[in-house]
């Protein structure tokens, strides 16, 4: 009887946990694997989490994950861009970044949706069970967000960095012009008035001009996803988005005001321990045995180390020689195209699991190009750095490291034997670099929850409580209404009024005692 009761309890358990899991859509059309590290880690912990994870993306799993199927796998019907951007072409996507970002790797990518795969899909999407949400990149495909039209469920925004305006303009989130300093500006803080001019109209320029060249993604959407009556873009943006999980975090960017269907997950794929891959036993040895020290070289996914001038390499080869018996473990995709002379201290590998080696306790300094990913696994781990940044978010990273004295900036067109070993000088041997990165790690940890269970908690939010249950109503509301210009049009037009009406009744008064006066005057006559 005991042994009935003990299986009937199990069965009714099972059956509750099947209740509660959902089937979720993953959609990550963006080739480049530094943002899918936060993608492929959010997703695979929903899928520990019992819930049935269905991915399109270009970075499929290698070993099998329960209750996770890699459906669609992108990487066979496009080029990889793993290490494919050298200096010259990284320089010229800074200087138009919104430009390459909503079109180059934006909306070209939405003709991935034209794909036989894709149109397989999407004209037959799976439902047994049917999707209950939906996850995308938002990045520069906003077209994506159709799909939750496409399936009648929810979509939320992953954003592997700080969010856009245009993010905020859609969600409804106050911009914080006066002390925050937008996406596209690079300084670490907002002082002086010249910097809150330059800090709005920054955030205009970049809101108007995404706008206007995603335009054109209303189309395809309508077209790869055979929705001829599907609204505008942007009011699939507004009316489809449910949660935006944001790579950010107060600590790091500093604090403002955010709407609840905004959430802050900086660092979310370093909880992600599990799904690391392992140190090589070799690579394990060789900095195992770095007694004296280890500074760690990269230049991120996207960029290649030998890709820098041979003039530069060979300052960096001076510099680093310097630093011997200290060890250099450097990330290179190709060796045979590096300048010669490399320095015996100095080990080069073309891919380095790059978390490992900066929780490694014989990490000093971290040599980087400043992406949002690396920059956050060091200050978890409290490794000062050096950055030297190319293009994007990464000088605006560094300068925000540089004002914690976390790291010292190196522009690139001031890299010499002499600045980089006077920045290596310091890093290593000044304390207070140590001991800041260590406050900064301390802070960023220090978080009623790690944000890997956030995201998948507000997830599950969502999929408890309706797509709308965290959203501002401010989404319903036109631009002048929501910053209340309206409001004050009416106010100064009041004032003008009241000002203009005390104006003619004081002339009135005036006139009327200057008549009294004359009147006065003649009767004393």
């Amino acid at each position: 009887m005991r042994h009935h009761q003990l299986l009937f309890f199990l069965i009714l358990a099972l059956a509750t946990y099947a209740n509660e899991a959902s089937r979720i859509l993953c959609i990550f059309p963006y080739n480049g694997r530094s943002h899918y590290r936060m993608f492929g880690t959010l997703c695979k912990a929903l899928a520990r989490k019992g819930h049935q994870v269905d991915v399109i993306s270009f970075f499929p799993s290698k070993k099998p994950i329960a209750n996770y199927t890699n459906i669609i796998d992108l990487s066979m019907h496009q080029e990889n861009k793993v290490a494919a951007l050298n200096i010259e072409y990284a320089q010229n996507l800074q200087a138009w970044i919104t430009y390459y970002a909503a079109t180059k790797f934006g909306g070209e990518l939405c003709h991935l949706m034209n794909l036989e795969v894709m149109q397989k899909f999407i004209k037959n999407p799976p439902n047994d069970p049917p999707y209950d949400l939906v996850i995308v990149e938002y990045f520069g495909s906003p077209c994506y967000i159709g799909f939750g039209e496409l399936l009648k469920v929810p979509v939320v925004l992953a954003v592997s960095f700080l969010e856009m305006p245009y993010v905020d303009y859609f969600m409804a989130n106050p911009w914080s012009d006066s002390f925050f300093p937008a996406f596209t500006v690079n300084k670490a803080v907002v002082e002086t008035f010249v910097d809150r001019l330059y800090n709005f109209v920054a955030n205009c320029v970049a809101l108007i001009s995404f706008q206007y060249y995603t335009s054109d993604q209303t189309e395809m959407m309508r077209k790869y996803l055979g929705l001829p009556n599907i609204g505008d873009i942007r009011e699939v943006e507004r009316s489809k988005t449910a949660l935006a999980l944001v790579n950010s975090h107060f600590s790091f960017y500093g604090a403002r005001p955010v709407t609840p269907a905004i959430v802050e997950v900086g660092g979310l794929h370093i909880y992600g321990e599990e799904f690391l891959p392992d140190l090589t036993l070799e690579l394990q040895r060789w900095m195992d045995s770095a007694h004296h020290g280890l500074v760690y070289f990269s230049l991120g996914s996207l960029m290649t180390v030998e890709s820098l001038p041979t003039e530069t390499m060979l300052n960096i080869y001076a510099a680093l020689s310097k630093i011997s018996p200290i060890k250099v473990l450097m990330r290179c995709k190709n060796v045979t195209k590096l300048a010669p002379g490399l320095p015996s201290n100095i080990m080069t590998l073309s891919w380095i699991p790059q978390t490992r080696i900066l929780m490694h306790k014989n990490t000093r300094v971290f040599i980087t190009h400043g992406g949002l990913m690396g920059t956050q696994e060091a200050v978890y781990y409290g490794v000062p750095m050096i950055g030297i940044p190319i293009f994007t978010d990464q000088e605006k990273n560094i300068n925000i490291l540089v004002h914690k004295k976390v790291a010292i900036l190196l522009p690139l067109d001031n890299i010499n034997e002499h600045t980089l070993s006077a920045a290596l000088d310091k890093v290593l041997h000044d304390p207070s670099y140590r001991e800041s990165a260590k406050k900064a790690s301390q802070i960023f940890r220090d978080r009623p929850m790690n944000p890997l269970d956030e995201a998948v908690y507000w997830i599950e939010y969502v999929l408890r409580n309706g797509p709308d249950s965290l959203k501002s109503r401010g989404v319903n509301l036109s631009w002048f209404q929501f910053y209340q210009i309206d409001v004050y049009v009416f106010l100064i037009a009041c004032s003008i009024l009241a000002i203009y009406l005390s104006v003619v009744l004081l002339k009135l008064v005036v006139n009327n005692f200057r008549r009294s006066q004359v009147c006065m005057e003649k009767k004393l006559q």
